[in-house]
């Protein structure tokens, strides 16, 4: 009799995803679909906070698909251990909407469950490893992996539980106010579900006994990678949506965006499942290319969130635009009293005495009815702009008492500053509601204006500057990584019969062209550059180009000629 047969158990394998696993991943594109439509990236703390979300779900992920793909079965014990994980996945929705780790709480018992909702994720994977060994006990190779590996789950649920009490307790100063604390313990989950993903990817490539061949993992992973790919769908067209919504007109550029866009998806898609291979390819390699897949996946949600704002940018550039040309001949007037022929401005300033009494009552209609125009008239419903509307209502008498106070004696300061600090409130305002019905707002971090100081419009749009760089260096920077990392994914299941020159050739092509668009994002270290990128139709083009070329380069074969 065959000894092997005596110490390797034969685990049942699926040739493909059980319904349950399917199941449980409608739980995490629920999860990323509501904590995407709900967690704003405007800041680099929020980016940070987005990634640290993704990074905890995904790894929970994994952890229940390393173990689905190699032991589970369909059994009573099964399915009360997946209804668990699908409550930690409701717990994870929980949590999503209150996700702010970096920033100062007054009370962090938030924090503290979901430190327990990690904690009963990795007990119940502990009593599923658990009940596994049991039953392949008499088997000698599968004791210690099963032991190293119940261990490593059984430390990190202690670790998740430990953490909760390190969180800081509720302090009231002495008006009985609670006091707004740091804590930096939620760094040591990322540590902890790292950490012991690695470890059981480690021991997995050591015994093979627990390794992933003959499971359907490739399938797992690139069914999530697909997952992914259509929440990227989802969220462009949530921006399109918003378009839609402010009823602008479509314009050439917006249309370039949006195909651009959408055929960003369809070339990542391919460069992913051009290079797929079913067929086994490795123990150790084929665990390497799952969890590189972390990565892979963290990028592809970036770069999708980055370019569904790309859009919505390229869109709040045309408005600014519009406004900018209705703006400067006034804005010019001011400094040279000369009135461009032609112009909206002109019919206005014609229009004195007939129709307005003065230059002030003239302008301050001007300002007011442009601004109406170009934002006021396309808020969408939901978008609470009250204030901003007041403002521009208000700003009217200022700028025009100030403006003909002005006029009538230069040397009057008074009367410059107060026409100054109407226009500049009303200017303010008019940016502020535009992003407002994108659903884009400046971090209140970088927010500190006291009531005393005079709202700067120059220093408002600066705000949404800062905002779409980081949208664009990050954008650049994972569409950049998306492709390496793809590439990479290929060279790992890349077979011994496609190990030829012409391959690697065109591997070190995508490789390079990822390491150039992550170049692309040091724009931001010139200014000047920066703005006229920013203010260009070609941010997303840019991106799709340079995808477009590497599948085309995957494909093309050069013509055999043929010697006589």
């Amino acid at each position: 009799m065959n000894c092997e047969l005596h110490e390797n158990p034969a685990f049942h394998r699926h040739a493909e995803a059980t319904t349950a696993e399917l199941f449980y991943d409608l739980f995490f594109v629920a999860n990323l679909t509501t904590f995407t439509s709900l967690q704003e990236i405007n800041d680099r703390h929020s980016l940070t906070d987005y990634i640290g979300f993704f990074s905890l779900l995904w790894l929970t992920w994994y952890q229940v698909s390393l173990y689905d793909v190699r032991f589970s079965t369909d059994s009573g014990f099964e399915r009360i251990a997946k209804a668990l994980h699908f409550g930690v996945m409701v717990g994870f929705a929980v949590i999503g909407p209150q996700w702010k780790p970096g920033q100062e709480h007054s009370d962090y018992k938030i924090y503290r469950a979901f430190g327990l909702i990690l904690m009963v994720s990795r007990f119940t994977l502990f009593a599923q490893y658990g009940v596994t060994l049991w039953y392949t006990k008499k088997y000698k190779k599968i004791v210690l992996p099963m032991v190293l590996v119940l261990g490593m789950t059984l430390a990190a649920a202690i670790i998740y539980g430990a953490l909760t009490s390190a969180f800081p307790g509720t302090k009231y100063n002495a008006l009985g106010n609670a006091i707004m604390q740091p804590s930096s313990v939620y760094i040591a989950w990322y540590v902890v579900g790292i950490s012991e993903t690695f470890l059981t990817v480690g021991v997995s490539c050591i015994w093979h006994v627990v390794s992933f061949k003959g499971t359907h993992m490739v399938q797992r992973m690139s069914l999530l990678t697909l997952i992914i790919l259509g929440e990227g769908i989802i969220v462009i067209c949530k921006s399109i949506s918003r378009i839609v919504k402010n009823d602008y007109l479509w314009t050439v550029p917006v249309v370039g965006q949006i195909i651009a866009a959408v055929l960003i998806i369809y070339f990542l898609y391919m460069l992913y499942f051009d290079r797929i291979q079913e067929e086994h390819f490795g123990s150790i390699k084929q665990q390497i290319w799952s969890f590189l897949h972390y990565p892979l996946h963290t990028v592809l949600v970036l770069i999708l969130q980055g370019i569904s704002l790309l859009i919505i940018w390229r869109q709040a550039v045309e408005s600014l635009n519009a406004l900018e040309a209705d703006w400067l001949p006034a804005l010019t007037w001011l400094e040279t009293r000369e009135v461009v022929n032609g112009s909206n401005f002109a019919s206005f300033m014609s229009a004195i005495p007939n129709t307005y009494a003065t230059e002030g009552v003239a302008y301050a209609t001007y300002i007011n009815q442009t601004c109406w125009n170009q934002v006021y008239r396309y808020i969408p419903k939901g978008v609470d702009a009250s204030k901003e509307i007041k403002i521009v209502l208000d700003s009217w008498y200022v700028i025009q008492q100030g403006l003909d106070n002005y006029l009538a004696d230069y040397n009057n300061q008074t009367a410059w500053t107060q026409f100054d600090t109407g226009l500049n409130e009303v200017i303010s305002a008019t940016f502020k509601t535009l992003f407002d019905t994108f659903s884009v707002t400046a971090p209140k971090r970088t927010s500190k204006v006291t009531g005393n100081e005079i709202a700067n419009w120059t220093a408002t749009i600066t705000q949404y500057y800062i905002i779409f760089e980081l949208v664009l260096t990050y954008t650049f920077i994972a569409g950049g990584l998306a492709l390496v990392l793809t590439t990479l994914l290929g060279f790992i299941s890349l077979p011994k019969q496609e190990r030829r020159f012409p391959i690697y050739a065109r591997l070190a092509i995508n490789t390079a062209a990822g390491i150039g668009l992550c170049l692309i994002s040091t724009i931001r270290y010139s200014d000047g550059s920066l703005y006229n990128f920013l203010g260009s139709a070609w941010i997303i083009p840019t991106i799709c180009l340079v995808l477009f070329i590497c599948v085309v380069l995957n494909h093309v074969t050069l013509p055999k000629w043929v010697v006589h």
